[in-house]
């Protein structure tokens, strides 16, 4: 079977969070078929529920958390630019990037059970019914991102956050932007006008993120990034991106990623 184009649906109970915010070297469609879900990519927090399908492109930072007390169910399909290349030929790879990185799509209620049953096809063949099962598995699946790309050109979108909350999305967006400086948590919360404590409640709450474990995923994205794409020493890398100590920052980024930078960059990302 093709395991480039993967796809799992899971059932969870209330209060589950994702263990650990990642990211990885596939995009996914991340579909939510019951519940609500607070969901942070880089720096945008929203709040998704029952219909809302999210896109989370190769390379960004990214978790979930719950919302609520229920139960949430979810499909998610992992792929990469391999597995949609008639669909870049198609529509113009700029122009399909364009909606990936729109992120949130909400699905019209009248179509939920079309795309439900699209995913629903698609774990059928991932079962390995015959020979066919990985040809059948990538129509639906094209037939699926054709339907998203729809979706976004009628604009469907999920909800922002509240005006509360909207002042920690300004906060993410600002960690986001001045990772590579020296940040503190009483400087941060100080320049939204909240206590330490109370910013920091809040900001695990909303993102799903702690102060400090944001930072550090912010700056371990940017340094993979660079690790692939400059030459700069790894020592010049952990520096521009603000860590002081490289020793600290290699224990960070196997941590993170699973491998040390040399690693990481020895094998072109691939972990």
């Amino acid at each position: 079977m093709d395991e480039r184009l993967r796809i799992t649906k899971i059932k969870r109970e209330a209060y589950h969070n994702m263990k650990q915010a990642h990211f990885h070297d596939m995009h996914e469609v991340y579909y939510l078929i019951s519940g609500e879900r607070n969901f942070t990519i880089n720096d945008r927090v929203f709040r998704i529920g029952k219909g809302d399908l999210v896109i989370i492109p190769a390379g960004e930072l990214h978790r979930t958390t719950y919302f609520g007390n229920n139960a949430h169910e979810r499909v998610a399909i992992m792929f990469h630019d391999s597995d949609i290349e008639d669909i870049y030929s198609s529509f113009g790879k700029e122009y399909v990037t364009e909606v990936m990185n729109h992120f949130f799509i909400h699905i019209p209620e009248g179509r939920r059970a079309y795309v439900e049953e699209l995913m629903n096809r698609m774990l059928y063949e991932a079962e390995g019914i015959d020979e066919l099962s990985d040809y059948m598995k990538k129509i639906y699946f094209h037939e699926l991102i054709i339907f998203v790309i729809r979706c976004y050109k009628n604009k469907s979108k999920v909800n922002e956050l509240d005006v509360a909350n909207e002042i920690i999305q300004r906060a993410a967006k600002y960690i986001y932007e001045n990772s590579d400086k020296t940040l503190g948590l009483t400087e941060v919360a100080d320049k939204f006008g909240m206590s330490s404590s109370y910013f920091s409640k809040k900001f695990k709450a909303v993102t799903g993120f702690g102060f400090k474990e944001y930072l550090i995923g912010v700056r371990i994205k940017e340094a993979s990034n660079m690790l692939l794409t400059t030459d700069k020493s790894i020592t010049e890398i952990a520096i521009s991106c603000g860590f002081n100590d490289s020793n600290y920052f290699g224990d960070a980024f196997r941590r993170i990623k699973g491998v040390s930078p040399h690693k990481y960059r020895r094998n072109n990302g691939i972990v």
